[in-house]
């Protein structure tokens, strides 16, 4: 998909629109904010973790590395098991698929031979 401008219009962030349109997109929200100021905790909250998440990324990566491999190769015997299990659903609906052509075809009586009548 190409990044052509009417195309991805409406899927843009309300930041992305003229001025105008990003107050209306955001008034609804500013209206909630002093009522319950939640928002404004949460919104801290999730900033001063990802600064930290920031700095130690080194530290998150050395230690998340094995839990990774571990899951990566956990990962590669799921789906060797279901390319197995669906290659093994896949022969067990074709053979239905014959047993129910071959029974269809087994109880349908031979059509007779009509003739129609010629008509000029």
């Amino acid at each position: 998909m190409t990044d052509h401008p009417e195309t991805l219009a409406p899927y843009r962030m309300p930041w992305r629109r003229d001025q105008m349109k990003q107050w209306a997109a955001v008034t609804p929200f500013l209206r909630y904010v002093p009522r319950n100021p939640l928002f404004l905790i949460g919104a801290a909250a999730v900033g001063v973790a990802g600064v930290l998440a920031w700095r130690n990324r080194e530290k998150i990566a050395s230690a998340a590395s094995p839990m990774i491999d571990d899951a990566r190769t956990k990962g590669q015997a799921l789906i060797e098991d279901a390319k197995i299990k669906g290659e093994e659903l896949i022969e067990q609906a074709k053979t239905t698929g014959e047993a129910v052509v071959a029974k269809a075809r087994a109880r349908r009586p031979a059509a007779a031979k009509t003739t129609t009548p010629d008509l000029h």
